[in-house]
């Protein structure tokens, strides 16, 4: 109900406080008159009621401007690239050791460095060849604010020697993308690229292409001239780790879920006889997760990365990746949140055919 709530008050009251605020003209014979009529008639009987009319309500109050607090003005960093981003590309030197290079490449949890995530996060659990570079972390000119909002969306990841995986900027995918290719134009006959710079999109919806694992669509292309496709596929136990880091909400196979489970430490449900007498024993929590790694040996799970149950940590970074509440018809929301897993489609995906085509040309050479 709109205005201050309602009292009781005699006909009487009711007359005599709404005849102060009308713009009626009458006499003050009428007036009293009625005033009299209701005095004597309207007795001791009271009415549920307002002050004043609904529209006069509304005329009677402040009408007040409802300010939106903004963020305050940022300032974003000037791009730099690196010596060492340009020696990624370096096909025939000795393998950099990223580890040693601490002002250009950090490991992967460092992208969540001055955000909320990074404690939650467990920044020792990720595998030790997933990396971020500096400049892929550096956003903004920060004053000790969450970089909550400004958590840079993760679309650049460069394969070096097909051993590591190293989220890069635009800025810098820029210009690996025009030195790879022109190496890929330079190279012999018969060499083969094992550092390709590939775009990793989230999938947000059903069959989706991520693209990272499509052969043409590498820089340079994994196609030989001889041998067809020469793809690096990513090890399904590397994409599950990508897939929680940029947002990923639906898998494309069975096996990706299986994996994806078994990284986050969880059963969830249908389960199997062995599964629920787990379950019924407390091995498995309410939401799935396995807490001791002696109940992880017991049921396969040995490739959990995390020690303490990840599911709230992994849902709020969802939301802030997706800008929008982890849907629940979802592959991953339904894991995250009902701890159950849902359909997914059992297809072999196309790169693995065409590589395992590719390995087969590659045996005969």
């Amino acid at each position: 109900m709109y205005g201050v709530s309602k009292i009781f008050q005699t006909i009487f009251d009711i007359y005599s406080v709404r005849s102060k605020h009308s713009n009626i003209c009458s006499s003050v014979e009428i007036h009293e008159a009625v005033s009299k009529r209701l005095w004597d008639y309207g007795d001791s009987k009271k009415l549920l009621t307002q002050l004043l009319g609904e529209e006069q309500q509304r005329e009677q109050e402040l009408e007040e401007e409802r300010q939106q607090k903004r963020p305050p003005s940022v300032h974003p960093y000037e791009p730099q690239l690196h010596d060492e981003i340009k020696a990624l590309c370096d096909m025939h030197g000795p393998m950099l050791n990223l580890s040693k290079l601490t002002s250009v490449f950090c490991p992967i949890a460092d992208a969540f460095l001055d955000t909320t995530f990074y404690h939650e996060c467990q920044p020792h659990c990720w595998q030790q060849n997933l990396w971020v570079t500096d400049e892929f972390k550096r956003v903004i000119q920060t004053r000790g604010e969450s970089l909550d909002p400004f958590l840079r969306p993760a679309r650049w990841i460069l394969i070096y020697r097909n051993k590591h995986i190293i989220f890069v900027s635009p800025f810098e995918a820029n210009w690996l993308m025009g030195r790879l290719h022109d190496l890929y134009r330079k190279q012999s006959p018969g060499e083969l690229l094992t550092t390709t710079l590939r775009l990793l999109l989230p999938r947000t919806r059903r069959d989706q292409s991520i693209i990272v694992n499509t052969a043409t669509l590498t820089i340079p292309p994994s196609i030989a001239p001889d041998c067809g496709t020469v793809l690096f596929p990513i090890p399904t136990e590397w994409l599950v780790a990508l897939f929680i880091f940029n947002g990923t909400l639906y898998f494309e196979t069975t096996d990706e879920q299986t994996a994806y489970c078994h990284c986050l430490g969880v059963c969830p449900k249908p389960r199997t006889d062995i599964e629920e007498e787990a379950f019924e024993k407390g091995w498995i929590t309410v939401d799935g997760f396995v807490k001791k790694s002696d109940h992880r040996d017991i049921l396969q799970l040995q490739q959990c990365r995390f020690h303490a149950n990840p599911l709230a940590f992994i849902r709020k970074l969802m939301e802030n990746r997706n800008n929008t509440h982890v849907s629940l018809i979802s592959h991953v929301g339904s894991i995250l949140i009902n701890g159950v897993k849902r359909m997914v489609s059992v297809k072999r995906k196309a790169y693995e055919q065409t590589s395992f085509s590719a390995e087969k040309k590659l045996r005969k050479l």
